[in-house]
């Protein structure tokens, strides 16, 4: 078997994740054992575009599917919630680093403002990262329950 057949299986398998829990649970395995077959056959009927074609229903499948269910996910919806925040706690910052440099008709290669936005930028991320991992560490441990679903 190839490396991407490896990587596929891989791929899908963490693509579950999005599904909800009581359908991984029930038919996990079966999904995760039908992707295989329909993958291995046409990746042998008809190589690349065979995989491709498995690839397209797969996400198809998942956007119809999982991410309905995992904006449910208190995993998700902290983080989003918390990156909103951060967001809009930090605009009035945001519009004064945006309004400075069009005054200033500073270029991207250029310093001050654009470090301050991107500086507001990667502390967004860091506070959804940090409320995505702390929510997940939670919910494994069963030492938090949201209340959200």
């Amino acid at each position: 078997m190839t490396r991407f057949f490896h990587w596929s299986l891989k791929a899908y398998r963490r693509l579950l994740t999005l599904y909800p829990e009581d359908l991984r649970r029930d038919f996990g395995a079966e999904m995760l054992e039908e992707f295989e077959d329909d993958l291995s056959a046409e990746c042998t009927a008809h190589s690349i575009r065979g995989a491709i074609r498995v690839w397209r229903i797969v996400l198809h499948e998942t956007i119809q599917i999982g991410l309905p269910a995992w904006r449910q996910n208190p995993a998700l919806a902290v983080p989003a919630i918390s990156t909103a925040i951060a967001v809009a706690t930090q605009s009035p910052l945001l519009i004064l680093t945006i309004r400075r440099a069009t005054q200033l008709n500073l270029r991207p290669g250029d310093a001050t403002p654009l470090d301050t936005l991107f500086a507001l930028a990667a502390g967004a991320a860091l506070t959804a990262l940090t409320s995505f991992v702390a929510v997940h560490r939670g919910k494994r441990a069963n030492l938090i329950s949201l209340g959200l679903g």
